[in-house]
């Protein structure tokens, strides 16, 4: 008669314990699970249960031990540093992804078993982060602690729905976070969860009918004329303390911010530039402008050199755009009694600093044009101007073909400047007189 075998592990009881404990090896670990009963018979049906789960990862290339989502996701965030450290990865990924991970991930899966999370985990998660500010755990939460630069900060809470941007980005997070986890054996790879965002139906920039811009561009250059130049009336002005005064001339500081906003609005809509590069702007990234402002514009050629938004590049602007440029060196002249440097702002105030923002004038601009929203009721921006330069170059372009080669060349023989102007818009030309 045969013996029986021995089970493939043991048990015992810890000291100052009468519950069960279980111990084995596998994959040259020695395995200690505490079985948390203290009935022999029980104890050793556990005991199956845990080597038997032990010994199906094992054969499955996944490691002995299931290890807990939150563990995982800190030794991520210590391999996303460390790739930094090497150059391997943009810096704004230890910037960004760090609070990503430990406040939704972490805070949604926690101690989990990571290898036990699927798609439809996954999909809880995502609605989970939807509403984390506005129903979940962010709620009662007034501001945002973070660390930049060494600095302790805090930013206001938005109750609302992230974008879907927003929401695909963290969701590049997410994968990477199993792709590494499948490396490491910690998941399998068909395992890895894999979800889709839904598309918004029309989640495009509100832009300008070219009849719009036209719009926008005579009122603004009426708002630099006197009003009763203009045939029109004196107008009254009223003060908060409740004084009042008849105007028939602009104010010098009123003009002064009118023109600037002018050429900001054209140099926007003939170089497509956003709105941060616009406010990084320098005279030096106006290449080659002080050699060739003397000449007339059609012998002018000069390319813009532009950063925001963590990215950079060159812009080569429609000849509308060069006049504008010059009003704005004029201002800057007869405002600081001196040439600008290439330091000095491009879009500067009668100090010579520079221009944060021209969202208050813009939206007052717009109001009056009737023009705040598109269409579709979506409200217009400074943006709106670079969407506007953008559509206009892919209207008038011969064909998508044409426009590729076109910028093939650029790269390989022909001057910039000559293949973009190739593709310009029609213009609206008011030419700019001098105001000084």
């Amino acid at each position: 008669m045969s013996q029986p075998s021995s089970p493939p592990f043991t048990l015992f009881q810890r000291k100052g314990t009468k519950n069960w404990s279980v111990r084995f090896s596998m994959q040259g670990k020695q395995i200690r699970k505490s079985l948390e009963t203290d009935d022999h018979g029980e104890a050793e049906r556990r005991a199956y249960e845990k080597w038997a789960e032990a010994s199906y990862r094992a054969k499955n290339g996944l490691n002995v031990t299931a290890m807990p989502f939150a563990k995982i996701a800190e030794r991520f965030v210590e391999q996303i540093l460390l790739e930094i450290e090497r150059g391997e990865r943009s810096h704004h990924h230890g910037r960004d992804w760090p609070p990503v991970i430990r406040r939704y991930l972490v805070g949604f899966f926690g101690e989990r078993p990571i290898d036990g999370i699927g798609e439809p985990d996954l999909e809880r998660y995502v609605e989970w982060r939807r509403q984390y500010w506005i129903t979940g755990p962010g709620k009662d939460l007034d501001h945002i602690h973070y660390e930049r630069g060494g600095r302790a900060l805090k930013r206001s809470v938005k109750r609302e729905v992230p974008s879907i941007s927003r929401q695909r980005g963290e969701l590049v997070i997410v994968r990477a976070l199993f792709q590494q986890a499948t490396k490491w054996g910690h998941v399998r790879a068909i395992e890895v969860p894999s979800i889709k965002v839904r598309r918004r139906v029309d989640n495009r920039r509100p832009s300008f009918e070219p009849h719009e811009f036209e719009n926008l561009i005579r009122t603004s250059l009426d708002r630099l004329v006197d009003p009763i130049m203009l045939g029109g009336s004196e107008r009254t002005v009223s003060a908060k303390d409740g004084r009042q005064w008849r105007l028939s001339k602009l104010d010098d500081h009123t003009r002064r911010d009118r023109i600037t906003l002018h050429c900001y609005i054209e140099i926007a809509a003939a170089s497509g530039m956003r709105p941060t590069e616009s406010k990084n702007l320098n005279w030096g990234d106006v290449l080659d402008y002080r050699k060739i402002r003397q000449l007339p514009i059609g012998d002018r050629d000069i390319r813009i050199r532009v950063r925001g938004k963590g990215k950079s590049g060159t812009l080569v602007p429609q000849l509308s755009a060069l006049p504008w440029f010059d009003v704005l060196w004029q201002m800057f002249e007869k405002g600081t009694g001196r040439e600008p440097t290439d330091d000095d702002p491009v879009f500067a105030d009668a100090g010579g600093l520079r221009i944060q923002s021209f969202k208050k004038g813009f939206g007052e601009l717009l109001r009056i044009c009737g023009l705040e929203t598109d269409h579709r009721g979506v409200r217009r921006t400074s943006y709106s101007l670079r969407h506007f330069h953008l559509s206009q170059q892919l209207a008038h372009a011969p064909s998508m073909a044409s426009m590729m080669r076109s910028i093939a060349s650029v790269e390989t023989e022909i001057p910039r400047s000559l293949a973009i102007s190739r593709m310009r818009t029609p213009e609206i030309r008011l030419t700019p007189f001098s105001y000084f």
